[in-house]
């Protein structure tokens, strides 16, 4: 197949005759045929047909001037025949207007539509068209998978396997890109300006993290791969058709953020906070599916310390900086979001992890996610961990969802410190009951490299949680001791906590949780700020290794 470009300086419209609807249902049967053939089946040639009835044709009659070759590859637009050389240097209106970009002073360039009001036209959903133009006035228009929002005064288009344009932009930096706003398809020009390539960094991420959607949505994901994001600067923006109605307006994500900070409320507890933070999604922007995973001591990999909507909890799943989009998230300190479906990726698939050797607990996320977003939770210059959604619908998060989720993180960042500092109760434990144990013993295992614990050949936890939980049934074994303090536990010379920024709370609250979904009969109970108490309902068989 070829796809051929035809350029006229002007065209007239004429009568539809019996002759051209005959050849129209010709050229449309034929191609049904060939779809048929290609194992497409015959319904899909019906729909063809149905989808172009003869009484919707338009006759233009025209004289081209230039055509060009279109077909996706390295000749594309390469000019095949025409006029464009012999008679005088004749261009193409769009080229001009490229071209004259050369003279524009960007410092002066003054935008009658601001960039900002163009972001639901930025998220992929429908290609963006990119026309350049070589030295020596030949044009080319191609299709782009992303034009990115920046800044205020700056776009980045994926650099793909587009040879053509980046050969024209490199030559001469001035394009223009033609996008179109989902909701009312109102179209809009921007001239803009190359500045750079970057091949790195938290736009590059950001970018191949929303091509992989777009390229699983459109089946292409083998061969999408991003190269780079070009940066340009946009000189101006024109509304190609205003004669449209306005766009539908966008859900208030403001008053959705203020319905989330007001479920969220305030608490002393952070187990009470974690399950708070994920129900004021649903309250406030409908999310039913999430997880809060915070950092660990080490700053290399993130655990999951809350999650809702998912038939288990995934409770202690740990993801690697950079891993999926919640360790791009983490890493790079950014939001990322992908409004389409990413069966099959990597970003995706490395967050199905499967049970390998040795055991890790799997994320409980969508088998096939629509709409994903990950927001980091900042506060000041630290990273405390990374708040997930996702959705099964398409398009389910905006830009100003994303904006508002941002402002939720840091706020939930702030409570999350703030209960970190506060001082540990000293108030003396209280008298405890007889402890009543029954049955057959556990058989608790504990593997020193890891600091992993097993409980009858079942893989519980591991790490520092592991470490504490195995210091506790070793005191309680050794001692009979059932009351506990995390002022003890940060001294304790057998638990690998760091000096600082020990994230003992959040570990106690994993260890909790993990005991409770998956070993009932060990229990920890809070009894106070900083003071815990261990309930057995079994007696325990210790053994390490």
């Amino acid at each position: 197949h070829a796809t051929l470009q035809l350029k006229a300086g002007s065209a007239a419209r004429v009568a539809v005759s019996a002759a051209h609807k005959l050849a129209s249902a010709r050229c449309v049967a034929a191609f049904g045929a060939e779809l048929d053939a290609l194992n497409y089946g015959t319904g899909m040639a019906a729909l063809v047909t149905a989808a172009l009835p003869a009484g919707h044709l338009v006759g233009l009659r025209l004289a081209p001037e230039v055509v060009f070759d279109q077909t996706p590859g390295p000749q594309s637009g390469k000019v095949l025949a025409g006029a464009l050389r012999t008679r005088g240097g004749v261009r193409s209106n769009s080229v001009a207007a490229i071209r004259q970009g050369a003279s524009r002073n960007p410092a002066n360039a003054r935008m009658n539509i601001p960039l900002e009001s163009l972001r639901p036209c930025l998220d992929g959903a429908m290609p963006a068209v990119v026309a350049t133009s070589a030295p020596d006035g030949t044009p080319n228009v191609a299709y782009v998978s992303q034009v990115h929002f920046v800044d205020a005064r700056h776009v980045a288009l994926s650099f793909q396997f587009f040879s053509k344009t980046r050969a024209n932009v490199l030559a001469h930096p001035y394009a223009e890109v033609q996008v179109i706003e989902p909701g009312s398809f109102r179209h809009y020009r921007l001239r803009i300006q190359y500045l750079r390539t970057e091949t790195a960094g938290p736009l590059f991420e950001y970018m191949r993290a929303q091509l992989a959607g777009i390229a699983a949505k459109t089946g292409m994901d083998k061969v999408f791969e991003l190269r780079g994001a070009d940066v340009y600067r946009v000189l101006d923006i024109e509304n190609v058709a205003p004669q449209l109605p306005p766009a539908p307006p966008l859900p208030d994500a403001l008053l959705a953020l203020r319905r989330a900070l007001d479920h969220l409320g305030a608490c002393d507890d952070l187990a009470l906070l974690a399950d708070r933070a994920l129900a004021a999604l649903t309250q406030g922007f409908g999310i039913r599916h999430a997880l809060l995973t915070m950092l660990d001591e080490a700053g290399s990999a993130l655990y999951t310390l809350a999650s809702q909507g998912y038939p288990v909890s995934g409770v202690g799943a740990e993801v690697a900086l950079g891993e999926g989009l919640i360790g791009v998230a983490a890493r790079e300190r950014i939001p990322v979001r992908i409004n389409h479906r990413t069966l099959d990726y990597t970003y995706h698939a490395a967050l199905q992890v499967a049970e390998p050797a040795p055991p890790r607990i799997p994320l409980p996320v969508l088998a096939n996610p629509h709409s994903q977003i990950a927001v980091p939770l900042v506060h000041g210059d630290r990273l405390l961990g990374v708040l997930y959604a996702e959705s099964e619908h398409d398009a389910f998060f905006s830009h100003t969802d994303e904006d508002a989720l941002v402002v939720y993180g840091r706020h939930l960042a702030a409570l999350i410190d703030r209960i970190a500092a506060l001082p540990d109760d000293e108030a003396a434990p209280s008298a405890l009951p007889a402890e009543t144990q029954s049955g057959v013993p556990l058989a608790v295992r504990y593997f020193a490299h890891d600091h992993s614990v097993f409980i009858d050949n079942d893989y519980l936890i591991k790490g520092v949680a592991g470490s504490i939980l195995w210091a506790l049934l070793n005191e309680h074994a050794a001692h009979g001791r059932r009351e506990f303090s995390n002022r003890e536990l940060r001294r304790d010379p057998r638990l690998p906590l760091p000096d600082f920024a020990d994230n003992l709370e959040t570990r106690l609250i994993l260890l909790q949780r993990r005991l409770a979904e998956r070993c009932p009969d060990i229990a920890l109970e809070k009894t106070g700020r900083g003071r815990f108490r261990l309930n057995l309902a079994r007696p325990l068989a210790l053994g390490a290794s």
